[in-house]
């Protein structure tokens, strides 16, 4: 079902962050401090969509409108490493902030063990 223009802009879009702080897996795997910084850097410049989401029929519309793909989730090295601090201190007593990943180097790497675990929540890798 394609959304009227008030429609979209009311929809919520796909959410890999949210999706993050609920899976219990990502929360295990953060644990660990070289773990945690490749989720860092998975998270760098890289852009993740959402399998199933909405449908390609419904994305190549959207585009066609000039909108956002809703399926699509990316954000600044600055929040990434916001993320995996926030994750760290949730949930293991730790004090980090996000410039404990800032510029970590290897920004934009995705190792196996980050790939197959955004894999198994729907998400993939864009280009």
């Amino acid at each position: 079902m394609v959304l009227d223009e008030e429609e979209y802009e009311n929809i919520e879009c796909a959410d890999l962050e949210s999706e993050m702080k609920r899976d219990k897996i990502v929360l295990a795997l953060v644990e660990d401090d070289a773990i945690s910084t490749d989720f860092y850097r998975a998270l760098c410049n890289m852009e993740w969509r959402k399998r199933g989401f909405i449908s390609e029929e419904e994305r190549t519309i959207y585009r066609l409108k000039g909108y956002r793909d809703l399926d699509v989730w990316s954000c600044s090295w600055r929040h990434a490493g916001a993320i995996i601090a926030e994750l760290r201190n949730m949930h293991y007593n730790k004090t980090e902030d996000y410039m404990d990943f800032y510029c970590a180097g290897g920004e934009g790497t995705v190792t196996n063990l980050v790939k197959e675990c955004f894999n198994r929540m729907g998400w993939e890798p864009i280009g």
